[in-house]
């Protein structure tokens, strides 16, 4: 067995390997039962290697977003190192080339699973789903076909997770994994093999525990995931999946500019342990249950076209519970309850006519709210009690609704392939009925609602919006030789902003009643943001050693900023504005033998506003135009080696990423920083056992302390929050695969 901790790293975006290319660089990946094979996708081009990097970048198993986190343009922030309580804003931490995909209150995560938009934020988000259970996640930022990135947004990028089907034969795969701050992770998967008719199916089941590393409280996570696939016949085959999650967490506390300045202190500073006190750590904690359900139904119509109909259903219960300060100054706490679903379909007929591949697909989604918040209720405290103070948002219930018909294809002459498509994207956003609640105490959303309240005008739109658009991408490469490949592609991505509705509602008396403006008159005035991306690349391969620059350029209209309306006279998030990225990535592997791989990637970005900003009446103008965009590096550098001695590899990691901002301004700055991880590992099949591995993690090796996760939407030019990152923490696995 060649087992490797790299080689996901170099797969994640070595941007110019063809799809034909594909079987020669599996073969480089050896045993990949309990494996996740990890895929870099940059417009036509693709590369895809298999190894056990996931439990390497992120031996916790509970995040996509750690496991990519190598890729050159991607930046990921952590304060939890079990990637168990990273959420800012409701969302994870996360840039795809400095774009941040999910700003604005996007009510959409960056993750689709078999192609469906089955995360969600807020509320569960993705760890509701066990990596040891996916087989291959593929990543695309910037330019990406029709097909992928379906949902409610795809700007920036969008990652795609593969569930692992039920294996041939039975076997169970045992986990256990225990850790730094009382880290304890235990996961099972059985599968049945074959059970006859063309059955198989697995269930699997996990419990993760881990104190936080300063503070008080802890996070777990309880995930069941069951699958099947039943083959009737050599034409029509039928899969079915389904997921059940419990998440119970305490998050870290946000701390200010000035906090963060002190990071000895900062890293110290949490939540208290008085209940007498609005920032109590049992006041500051979110709870969810998630049920999904999908299918795939895959009917063979000739020997070169398939037609596959997925529906799917996902739910989400729970709540978000936060110390708030409201607009007057004074401390509140604040529960946001959450019961919302969503669910679709997706149909696509895939066939082949003459040398052309096509793609055909429609997909239905629709999703309830929220985002924006169906309901906020603040608390004051008397004592150590919570005493209902008033409802801040009660409205109904509504829904977001898409519909995305596609077509993609693809043609091979020669050494050159040609691939082009179109999505049609018809968004409409949900009316909302904003009701009064005076007189409503405290009661749950539903008892609220019972109470028939009056409909306030002023807060509600009672028409929806709907955005009809059609997105193009076009992609041509060229293999040079047997040794190189280059690659130039267009595309166009999209996203809708939703945050203005709490802005509104919070901001009413002061600043939109007194000029009787109205809800109807902002939501109306919605647009969609849009993002034209060009992208130009190519690799290079020698005998032991491969090369893959790209440059990529994009501009962004209708972008969200905090703008002055000088029509409504007033100041809130608008779609009136311009930006542009642009950058340059780079990766590089080195494998001179079997027993050392090394693999690099480097990327420079640049995103930033077009123009000032006008932020009130006075026509005072914020200087913005050029800055980098808050929370963005413009320069990162990560790099891996993995050096193999008969059973025994040891992989350390290095991730290095320059200064960043708070704000738009650029007066908030925070420091670059440089961190070590180091993996090792000891794997062989043992006493009759298909494998056995264990392995020793540990994360951030020399204990640097440095600022992770900040909360600063690209276009806010207000207060912005600040989290430290994880410290050093030790995680020891043992898995055993029968």
């Amino acid at each position: 067995m060649k087992k490797t901790s790299l080689i996901a790293l170099l797969a994640l975006l070595s941007a110019t390997a063809q799809a034909e290319e594909e079987p020669a660089l599996l073969a480089l990946g050896g045993w990949t039962a309990p494996e996740i094979t990890v895929s870099g996708k940059k417009g036509d081009l693709l590369n895809k290697i298999t190894g056990k990097e996931s439990s390497v970048l992120n031996p916790s198993q509970m995040s996509v977003y750690k496991v990519i986190n190598m890729m050159p343009s991607v930046s990921q922030q952590s304060v939890d190192p079990y990637g168990l309580a990273d959420t800012v804003n409701y969302h994870e931490a996360f840039r795809f080339r400095g774009v941040e995909a999910t700003a604005g209150g996007v009510p959409a995560t960056t993750a689709n699973v078999e192609g469906l938009p089955v995360t969600g934020r807020p509320g569960g988000g993705t760890t509701i789903y066990d990596l040891e259970n996916m087989e291959n996640i593929a990543v695309y930022s910037g330019v990406m076909p029709a097909s992928v990135g379906l949902g409610i947004a795809d700007v920036g990028g969008k990652i795609d997770m593969e569930i692992k089907r039920p294996d041939d034969k039975f076997g169970v795969t045992f986990k256990q994994s225990i850790g730094s701050h009382d880290f304890s992770r235990t996961f099972m998967r059985i599968d049945t093999g074959e059970l006859g008719g063309g059955l198989k199916a697995f269930a699997s089941g996990s419990t993760s525990y881990a104190e936080k590393w300063k503070g008080f409280g802890a996070s777990n996570r309880n995930n069941l995931m069951f699958g099947l696939t039943e083959q009737f016949s050599d034409k029509v085959k039928l899969e079915a999946f389904a997921t059940w999650s419990k998440g119970d967490i305490h998050p870290y506390k946000p701390l200010s500019y000035a906090e963060i300045q002190n990071l000895d202190n900062a890293y110290d500073t949490d939540y208290s342990n008085d209940p007498t006190a609005y920032d109590y750590y049992g006041y500051n904690k979110n709870e969810f249950e998630d049920w999904m359900v999908m299918a795939n139904l895959e009917v063979k119509t000739g020997e070169k076209s398939k037609l596959n109909v997925k529906p799917y259903y996902w739910s989400d219960k729970g709540y978000y519970m936060e110390s708030i300060t409201l607009p007057n100054g004074s401390p509140n706490i604040r529960r946001w309850d959450i019961d919302h679903d969503l669910k679709g379909i997706l149909a696509e007929y895939t066939t082949t006519v003459g040398k052309v591949d096509l793609d055909f697909g429609y997909l239905y989604h629709t999703q309830k709210r929220p985002g924006p918040p169906t309901s906020w209720k603040n608390y004051t405290l008397s004592g150590s009690t919570l005493q209902f103070n008033k409802w801040s948002i009660l409205s109904d219930g509504s829904d977001h609704v898409l519909h995305e018909p596609f077509i993609e294809a693809k043609y091979r002459t020669g050494d050159w392939t040609l691939e082009g498509g179109v999505k049609y994207v018809n968004y409409t956003l949900p009316s909302i009925l904003t009701y009064d609640t005076t007189g409503i105490g405290d009661v749950s959303y539903d008892d609220a609602l019972a109470t028939d309240p009056a409909i306030v005008a002023a807060k509600s739109a009672e028409s929806t919006k709907t955005f009809s658009r059609i997105f193009p991408d076009v992609r041509l490469s060229r293999m040079i030789g047997n040794d190189a490949s280059v690659h130039v592609a267009y595309g166009e991505n999209y996203v809708a902003h939703v945050d203005i509705y709490p802005y509104f509602i919070s901001q009413y008396s002061s600043s939109f009643q007194p000029k009787g403006i109205t809800f109807e008159q902002l939501w109306d005035d919605r647009q969609m943001e849009i993002s034209r991306n060009v992208e130009l690349g190519m690799k290079i391969t020698g005998s032991t050693w491969s090369i893959a620059p790209t440059v990529y350029y994009a501009r962004h209209s209708n972008k969200q900023a905090v703008l002055y309306d000088a029509d409504l006279d007033a100041t809130y998030p608008m779609n009136g504005a311009d930006a542009t990225g642009y950058g340059f990535e780079l990766e590089g592997e080195y494998k001179p033998n079997d027993k050392l791989k090394c693999y690099g990637s480097f990327s420079w970005n640049r995103f930033s506003f077009d123009q000032e900003i006008r932020s009130d009446a006075t026509g005072s103008l914020i200087d913005v135009r050029g800055k980098q965009i808050p929370d963005a590096p413009e320069f990162t550098a990560k790099g891996i080696v993995s050096y193999t001695v008969g059973d025994f590899t040891i992989s350390p990691v290095v991730r290095y990423m320059s200064s960043r901002y708070g704000d738009v301004q650029h007066q908030q700055k925070i420091d670059g920083t440089t961190l070590f991880d180091l993996d090792l590992t000891w794997s062989r099949p043992l006493a009759g056992l298909r494998n056995v591995d264990c392995s020793l993690s540990f994360i951030n090796l020399f204990d640097t302390k440095y600022v992770s996760m900040i909360s600063a939407s690209d276009y806010k030019n207000l207060k912005t929050s600040y989290q430290p990152g994880a410290p050093f923490t030790v995680v020891a696995s043992v898995a055993v695969h029968y």
